[in-house]
């Protein structure tokens, strides 16, 4: 040959006087014509065959961390390797994560997790009590007081329905308004104490209960009601206090919405009364929702206890004639002998005078008086009544002043 020829691109000759090529090998290449000598690849990149003429950059996922490289590395889970001609891998940074090998990106955390540290193959759940909002976390949030997270991985936290609270922060779990406090609407870090006229009786209570008619409340945090006591009512509902029954009027039991007047016959003199007052034997209530009792006027009489009105003296029947009948009942009520003691041949004169016969068969000498007047204490003597004894009174004619006879013993 009249001339040596030059080593061609992907081979070289090192020797003097050689009679071939040499390839380049696996690692190695060779760019260029008449070359001694082979090229290594550079690091991240690689000549996986002979012959080659350039070295192949490392693809995206992988590397090649040293010069002479015929092979790639796989990024490994936690790192990765972005773009090509990478010599290393990276670390995943916090708040994403590279699950696989020969990834060429983090993936970043999802809503409901984080990644608190670098290099990290998988992503953390938030846990109960916490939430993670954004993508990319590196950190999880503590629910505020007032919410709560009852389970893993949640995007937000959850506001306390009502009845419920979450006192601190970081809440999983919602706790109930205890009884005597309620938690109203939604969002509550706390239970609020019923106010006085409301009561909650059993706890998660999104409101107080007002206190009914007939009963009250008269301090916070209550879980029941108190029945107005006897003698006092509660008239509306939400009260905070009794009221006495005024005077005329009593409430004989307990948790009563309203008085009841004392009624005819009966009186009530002090305010907060739980029992009426029978008007007393000679006193009389003609009236409802009276607070004193009146006494019986001149020649009228109330011989029981709570009378409502009165009755003229000896006429029983308010018909204006006193019989023998009605004698005997008055009587009868004073002196267990009336039978034995009665009023006979008892009338006018043609001169309009009163004539009556007294029969005695008590045995007892009984003494007539006369009066016009009943409140008196002065009577006067008209004689004694044994066996009999008969009368007329000159002074009892037609439009005289009414007069009282009465019988005395002994």
């Amino acid at each position: 040959m009249s001339a040596p020829i030059p080593a061609v691109p992907g081979y070289y000759v090192p020797f003097i006087g050689s009679a071939s090529l040499i390839p380049a090998g696996p690692g190695y290449y060779v760019a260029t014509n008449g070359a001694s000598a082979e090229t290594p690849a550079a690091a991240g990149y690689y000549a996986p065959n002979g012959a080659m003429t350039n070295a192949i950059p490392a693809p995206p996922g992988y590397f090649a961390s040293s010069s002479g490289s015929a092979t790639v590395a796989p990024a490994s889970a936690g790192t990765y390797a972005a773009g090509f001609g990478n010599a290393s891998a990276t670390p995943a940074p916090a708040g994403a994560y590279v699950p696989f090998a020969g990834m060429s990106a983090a993936i970043p955390a999802a809503a409901g997790y984080y990644v608190p540290f670098v290099g990290s193959f998988a992503m953390i759940p938030a846990s109960p009590g916490n939430y993670v909002a954004n993508t990319g976390a590196t950190t999880q949030t503590p629910a505020a007081a007032g919410y709560y997270t009852p389970i893993g991985a949640m995007t937000n936290a959850i506001p306390t329905p009502p009845g419920f609270f979450a006192s601190s922060p970081g809440s999983a779990s919602v706790t109930p308004a205890p009884a005597g406090a309620f938690a109203a609407g939604f969002g509550n870090a706390s239970a609020t104490p019923t106010p006085p006229g409301q009561f909650a009786p059993v706890s998660a209570m999104p409101a107080g209960i007002p206190a009914p008619t007939g009963y009250y409340v008269p301090v916070a945090g209550s879980v029941s009601p108190t029945p107005a006591s006897p003698g006092y009512y509660v008239a509306t509902t939400g009260a905070t206090n009794q009221t006495p029954a005024v005077p005329g009027s009593y409430t004989p039991i307990s948790a009563m919405p309203g008085v009841v007047p004392a009624p005819p016959g009966y009186f009530v003199s002090a305010s907060g009364s739980a029992s009426i007052t029978p008007a007393a034997a000679g006193t009389y209530v003609p009236t409802a929702g009276s607070y004193a009792a009146t006494p019986d006027p001149a020649g009228r009489y109330s011989p029981i206890t709570g009378m409502a009105g009165t009755i003229a003296a000896g006429d029983l029947n308010n018909d204006g004639i006193v019989s023998q009948a009605e004698l005997d009942i008055v009587l009868t009520n004073y002196w267990p002998y009336s039978p034995w003691l009665s009023m006979t041949n008892f009338g006018t004169q043609c001169g309009g005078e009163f004539q009556f016969a007294l029969t005695n068969a008590t045995g007892w000498d009984f003494s007539v008086l006369v009066s016009t007047n009943l409140s008196t204490t002065n009577w006067n003597f008209l004689g004694t009544a044994f066996p009999v004894y008969q009368f007329t009174d000159p002074a009892a004619t037609n439009g005289a002043p009414q007069r009282f006879y009465r019988l005395r013993w002994p």
